[in-house]
């Protein structure tokens, strides 16, 4: 059934459907993400009046439409400046026609012109001896009698409850008979486009049926026609006339390219039946061919293109609908990332749609629709995705010879000739980087790196494929260093092989063009690779190696936000940041000291002091720590809360800290001493509890009701130095301790 194709587009949003310049409000704001999962733009090659309906997550692709009167208004405005000959300057005529706020001096006006009135407003002067003038405050004041039951301010998420009264007969009537009484073609037209308005707002909406009949074909085949013939469709809309409905909706979307948007939302056929039915009332090709192109966009763009291209080939609808169909094969089949490229290229065909590319293929071969080019550019770009490298260039060069000349056709054709380009390349070497190079800078380095907003030119989606692709055939060939340049991975630093090998390639004195280019896609520099390398060295206590590396090293002045020597009862790293500091230390200073301490516990100076130091050094270099800013950097990418597998051993491990306070706690001389020692190894027991339970740990329990046990550090300290001052602070102060006395 087509209900069950339509119900992914109608479920979950406000569906004001029937009413023909209903407010369409989106399931949510206007999204661009879909630009960036797509090389294929349809600006290149389809009319502007069709851009709500190109491919888009949302149900248009410029949003909602909000716009539903105000899309007409500067015609409206210059078709009545042409017919006044200018007796009104413009912005006046634009005041009285579109500002809410005119309509008491539009009021105002009309009785000053028709019933001698004085004139509320004699500083706003206009010619009211013109009998044009005249006519269209005449018309203005009518108009805005009926708006006031057309046009309301409301809140848009109450829109379904909202109260609407009812156009009141007698303005009915009296716009009708204006229509009937004028002899004017102009004001006649606006008359009769008032009244459908007035019927479609009332409570005898079917009279508006039977008005039209008797009047349309005395009218201009015009926006206002089309708007009236809106209204009839929303008529029937309302009495559940699907078929008629459908049917006169097909028909404003193919001749009012203006009411595109508004006729799309609101086809509706429940049933295979409905549409067949509509289809049955077409009285020519034209119409069903825009029944075709608007059943295309909710259900089956496939085929509503090969029926519509059976009845006419060089119809526009085919346009956008193809546009349609390609947008949501290629996001479909790049979907995923791809690690090898033959894997990649056998998912990509096993998944492709062969009957679609046959029909398009076909198409594009015949030559028969209005735009060829549209078709062989197409063509070319399923044919990559198929695997026929060569027929894709063919046919991009047939699309080049026949495009039209604008900046963004031609970039259109360059990114998907490279493209298939890079497809085609089965191994990356000389010839393949000199055959890419020119191509790529343009697309790495020309293009701008974020595209604005209103640029629709699709090209981040080529930039991150190619980027990957070149990178999976540099790590089948062993190449880990260009692979790595091309698609940073996040593993490649765990070994200090690679580590070398980049650092050997960045200090690699000439370096191709090629290589130039894979550097400058990279964010990583040499300085981010010896930051690591100290970092790394220094959770391994390898201190003097860090203090080597960190030297080289920019980040190296990178100050930390607490004192790391600092050992609180209490973790409030918040406070330790906020709090004043003596000194400041960066990453450097910190290991130097570090560093100073460790020589003077070789010279056996001053343990105590230097190995409590030192704990709390590593404790606040942990993930726990005052510190932890100093393992923030490029390589590592550890910032917040998850911390992935490989560093959790180093990060969420306070081993080191625990090793140097039980060396203090062997070398302290006062139960003072000892105390402080033993909390602080409790405290380092709880961290180590903690680790089994962090969020990224495979024994993590979200719901584990114990947060804490009664660690050893706690038992000794309150078997044996409870009577120390430390003791009374660590009460003071920790809640867990007070908690395991049974104080809480």
């Amino acid at each position: 059934m087509i209900r069950n194709s339509l119900q992914k587009w109608l479920l979950g949003c406000s569906l004001l459907a029937g009413v023909a310049y209903t407010v369409i409000y989106a399931c949510a704001d206007g999204d661009w993400g879909y630009n960036y999962q797509s090389s294929f733009t349809p600006e290149v090659y389809v009319d502007a009046s069709y851009s709500p309906l190109f491919y888009s997550d949302e149900m248009f692709y410029d949003g909602y439409d909000g716009d539903f009167t105000g899309r007409f208004n500067d015609a409206i405005v210059t078709e009545w400046d042409t017919y006044l000959g200018g007796a009104i300057n413009r912005e006046k005529l634009s005041y009285l026609i579109l500002n809410d706020s005119s309509r008491v001096k539009v009021d105002d006006l009309y009785h000053v012109a028709f019933h001698k009135k004085k004139s509320a407003f004699p500083d706003f002067k206009i010619d009211l001896k013109n009998k044009k003038v005249k006519d269209f405050l005449e018309f203005m004041y009518y108009a805005r009698q009926i708006d006031k039951y057309t046009t309301d301010s409301y809140d848009p998420w109450e829109a379904e409850n909202r109260k609407v009264v009812a156009v009141p007969e007698k303005w009915i009537k009296t716009v009708e008979t204006k229509f009937e009484q004028t002899q004017d073609a102009f004001l006649k037209n606006r008359y009769w486009f008032q009244t459908m308005k007035a019927y479609f707002y009332s409570d005898i909406k079917p009279k508006g049926i039977t008005f039209f009949g008797k009047t349309q074909n005395s009218m201009p085949k015009n926006t206002l026609y089309f708007r009236g013939l809106s209204y009839v469709a929303g008529i029937y809309y309302k009495q559940k006339n699907y078929v008629k409905a459908n049917y006169l909706y097909a028909v404003v979307f193919d001749k009012c390219p203006t009411l595109r948007r508004t006729t799309t939302y609101n086809f509706h056929p429940q049933e295979q039946s409905d549409f067949d039915a509509s289809l049955q009332l077409a009285q020519n090709t034209d119409e069903k061919i825009a029944l075709w192109a608007l059943l295309g966009y909710y259900a089956d763009e496939q085929k509503a293109i090969a029926e519509i291209y059976k009845l006419n080939p060089k119809s526009e609808h085919l346009e956008y609908l193809l546009t349609r169909l390609v947008n949501k094969e290629e996001i479909r089949l790049n979907d995923n990332g791809f690690k090898k490229v033959a894997e990649y290229k056998k998912k990509v065909n096993d998944s492709l749609n062969k009957g679609m590319v046959a029909l398009v293929d076909k198409i594009a071969d015949e030559s028969q629709t209005a735009k060829p080019y549209l078709w062989n550019s197409a063509a070319g770009y399923l044919n990559i995705f198929k695997g026929d490298y060569k027929r894709a260039a063919k046919l991009f060069e047939k699309a080049e010879s026949k495009a039209p000349k604008t900046e963004l056709s031609n970039m259109q054709l360059r990114l998907l000739k490279l493209i298939n380009n890079i497809s085609s390349t089965t191994k990356m070497n000389a010839k393949s980087e000199a055959a890419l190079l020119k191509e790529l800078k343009w697309l790495y380095q020309e293009l701008p790196e974020e595209k604005k907003y209103d640029d629709p030119f699709r090209y981040e989606k080529a930039k991150e494929w190619s980027l990957q692709y070149i990178a999976a055939l540099y790590k089948e060939q062993k190449n880990g260093v260009l692979s790595e340049l091309f698609l940073h991975d996040k593993t490649y630093y765990y070994t200090f092989e690679n580590q070398e090998a980049m650092k050997a390639f960045f200090n690699k004195a000439a370096k191709n063009e090629w290589e130039q280019m894979a550097l400058k896609l990279y964010n990583v520099t040499v300085s981010d690779i010896y930051d690591y390398q100290g970092v790394i060295s220094a959770y391994n206590n390898k201190i003097d190696q860090a203090i080597t590396y960190m030297e080289q090293s920019e980040s190296r002045k990178d100050s930390l936000w607490g004192n790391p020597f600092n050992g609180k009862i209490k973790d409030c790293n918040d406070c330790d940041h906020a709090a004043y500091q003596k000194v400041k230390y960066t990453k450097l200073s910190l290991l130097q000291k570090m560093k100073e301490m460790q020589d003077k516990l070789a010279k056996g100076e001053d343990v105590y002091s230097n190995n409590l130091l030192l704990g709390n050094a590593f404790y606040n270099m942990s993930y726990y720590g005052n510190a932890r800013a100093f393992y923030y950097g490029v390589v590592m990418e550890q910032f917040g809360n998850y911390i992935d597998d490989f560093y959790q051993p180093i990060l969420i491990n306070t081993g080191l800290a625990n090793a140097y306070y039980k060396k203090a706690f062997a070398a302290a001389t006062t139960p003072e001493q000892k105390a402080k020692c033993m909390y602080m190894m409790a405290k380092c027991e709880r961290n180590e509890f903690y680790s089994g339970r962090h969020p990224r740990s495979k024994d993590f329990k979200e719901d584990e009701e114990v947060n804490f046990l009664a660690w050893d550090g706690f038992k000794k300290l309150k078997s044996e130095y409870s009577n120390t001052q430390y003791y009374k602070e660590v009460i003071k102060e920790c809640g867990y301790f007070r908690k395991y006395l049974g104080m809480e």
